[in-house]
């Protein structure tokens, strides 16, 4: 599993705005596909991101 200081600037970002606002992977995800500005293709690509830090997220 990586660890915090392994993560990019703009993981932590995301993951500290998430945490805050208390929103999960699949509202981030939900919510974006509504918003129109993502093609499939892109959602599927913070799909996999988002699962690659969800340790973080549960926490």
């Amino acid at each position: 599993m990586r660890e915090w200081k392994d993560l990019t600037k703009d993981e932590k970002e995301i993951i500290t705005a998430m945490k805050m606002q208390g929103i999960t992977p699949e509202e981030l995800i939900q919510r974006m596909r509504s918003s129109g500005r993502m093609d499939e293709r892109a959602l599927e690509e913070l799909k996999k991101a988002l699962d690659d830090v969800r340790p973080f997220l549960l926490h």
